[in-house]
């Protein structure tokens, strides 16, 4: 093989780890955005009608039962983010809480993500900083329904070669606080989260 061919397949393979780390830390553009719903070893099926199998502890009672319903919402998306970095830390779902929180699309995307540490070799340390808002809440839904908007901040969110530890390095030019727009629903007593979906926006 000729230096200049083995110096084009070298930047190929540069490119799709590149390209793969992107999608990993965030989905942050638009054309990585649409991650995709494939599983991993974790054999983790993805679950897309209510069920009240794994609920957890039921929600805390309030006398504004609204204001109590956007609290429990924000409770399970840090919920959430915080199982999904622990699942990222070890390139596994094994030992985590992420399917009680995470179903359908958002579930997904985790198992994609996890499934490209693996292939790589690579794992995450830290987690990302995150600043969520309730926008929309319907109660009277036959299954409750609410809207988050996230200002999410990936830069404390390292990738590291799972073997050696060192970091790796991601391109500068990527974005790394971007807008992100949440779907949640209750299932039984516990909200759930159906669908996250990253902006090619900064905030």
């Amino acid at each position: 093989m000729t230096r200049a061919r083995l110096q084009l397949r070298t930047s190929a393979v540069r490119a799709r780890n590149s390209a793969a780390l992107i999608s990993l830390i965030g989905c942050c553009t638009v054309a990585l955005a649409a991650c995709s719903d494939e599983g991993t070893d974790d054999n983790a099926k993805t679950s897309t009608t209510p069920s009240a199998s794994s609920t957890p502890a039921p929600a805390a009672s309030s006398a504004n039962p609204e204001a109590a319903a956007k609290q429990d919402v924000l409770d399970t998306y840090r919920h959430y983010w915080a199982e999904k970095a622990v699942a990222y830390s070890k390139a596994s779902m094994a030992g985590t809480d992420l399917k009680t929180y995470a179903k359908g699309n958002a579930l997904g995307m985790a198992q994609s993500d996890l499934k490209n540490l693996k292939t790589l070799g690579q794992v995450t340390q830290g987690k990302p900083l995150l600043a969520p808002k309730i926008t929309s809440l319907d109660l009277q839904k036959k299954v409750p329904l609410a809207m988050i908007t996230d200002c999410v901040d990936v830069s404390p969110w390292k990738v590291l070669n799972a073997k050696t530890k060192d970091e790796v390095a991601l391109p500068k030019d990527r974005r790394t606080k971007y807008v992100s727009n949440v779907t949640a629903e209750r299932w039984g007593k516990q909200w759930v989260i159906l669908e996250v979906k990253p902006e090619d926006r900064a905030c």
